[in-house]
């Protein structure tokens, strides 16, 4: 298989003083995706398990979604993953635990939220191959990187924000020993956005 090659520019300001590092990396195989992320849908927690929106929000019974909000102490991006529209009405939508959800708990009646519908794309990768892994978002947005069983890396990106991971630079690979089959996006704003994913791994024979 032919080599493909990467490289990584990492740039900082920090007191005053701008410096750049650039990581060059080369393997054997390479992933990309840009996926559209439909635009989150506004909504109020009410009585557990449903929320008002506007009318012809679009959701039906069996989406599944992703509920974003800021936490009303401290302004920090929260999401529950995955929960199922049990009901679709013109102007809100009932959902449970039942299958259950995943991250942080749901808030408080009242607080207002954002319903962002997943996207979901096959990825498949050995998480103990990979050489780099990086994400960005221009919109806050949820991605959770999945084996057939379970979350292994749900990243909370604000928007403009990226994350990425790179062998050699001194940190645990959060994929490691995972098989890697899918990645699943959501968007926490009300604005349609773009979600880049890309990896680089090396082939085992």
């Amino acid at each position: 298989m032919a080599q493909q090659t990467s490289t990584v520019t990492l740039n900082y300001v920090i007191g005053g003083t701008s410096f750049s590092s650039k990581e060059t990396k080369t393997a054997e195989g390479a992933i990309s995706h840009v996926l559209d992320l439909p635009a989150g849908i506004a909504a109020v927690r009410t009585t557990p398990g449903s929320d008002t929106m506007v009318t012809g929000h679009g959701l039906v019974a069996t989406d599944i979604v992703d509920v974003h909000w800021d936490d009303p102490t401290d302004g920090t991006h929260k999401v529950r993953r995955g929960l199922t529209i049990d009901i679709a009405n013109a102007n809100d939508v009932t959902f449970d635990e039942t299958p259950a959800g995943e991250g942080d708990a749901l808030p408080a009646n009242g607080t207002a939220l954002v319903l962002g519908k997943q996207v979901v794309v096959s990825t498949l990768f050995d998480g103990d191959d990979l050489e780099l892994v990086a994400t960005k978002c221009d919109v806050k947005s949820m991605v959770d990187m999945r084996t057939v069983a379970a979350s292994k890396q749900a990243q909370k990106l604000a928007a403009g924000a990226s994350w990425f991971w790179l062998k050699g630079f001194g940190f645990t690979n959060p994929l490691a020993a995972s098989d890697i089959t899918e990645a699943k996006a959501s968007n926490g704003s009300v604005t349609a956005g773009t979600v880049n994913f890309a990896l680089m791994y090396q082939s085992v024979a």
